[in-house]
């Protein structure tokens, strides 16, 4: 009997220090993306790769365009070609063919790692924010929007006082 009361002790203690602490916490959610978005440092990212874009594009295009010069020239002349030369030419062909698909795959990693290496900054000095603004507001946790499955009536959204604290006019 003691100890049944002990325990039905402890177990009010502990749901009576579950309920305050829960009390104590506060919630909010940012669209972090949106955040992003209107950062001057994101705009200036976009324009670096923009210009990585563009470069890659312009080096796959000058690839393409020889590769359609000799094949033209391939179609034009290959049966007067000899045997021998047809076969050489073919296999520059199928060489090209494969150097620019290398290339492709080769620009597509390379653009990734370049929106990485060019967004990440932007995307730290984010989260920064948010972390200052969620102390200075005595914020528990802060939740991403674009993940929340529920959000209720009065719940703070953090996104101008992140704004605020970067000196986003917008």
């Amino acid at each position: 009997m003691k100890n049944t009361l002990k325990l039905a002790l402890a177990v009010a203690i502990f749901a009576l220090c579950g309920k305050v602490s829960a009390q104590n916490e506060k919630l909010t959610y940012i669209d972090i993306n949106e955040l992003v978005v209107l950062m001057p440092e994101y705009d200036t990212a976009m324009a670096k790769l923009q210009k990585v874009a563009t470069d890659l594009e312009n080096a796959m295009e000058e690839m393409q365009v020889e590769y359609n010069r000799k094949l033209d020239e391939y179609s034009r002349n290959q049966e007067s070609w000899t045997d021998l030369v047809r076969q050489s030419k073919g296999q520059e062909l199928q060489q090209m063919g494969q150097r620019i698909q290398m290339f492709q795959e080769s620009a597509s990693e390379s653009y990734g790692i370049e929106q990485q290496k060019l967004t990440q900054p932007v995307i730290e000095k984010a989260n920064k924010a948010i972390e200052n603004v969620a102390k200075e507001q005595g914020i528990t946790h802060v939740f991403n929007s674009q993940t929340l499955l529920y959000k209720a009536v009065g719940t703070i959204d953090l996104l101008s006082a992140a704004k605020q604290h970067l000196g986003i006019r917008n």
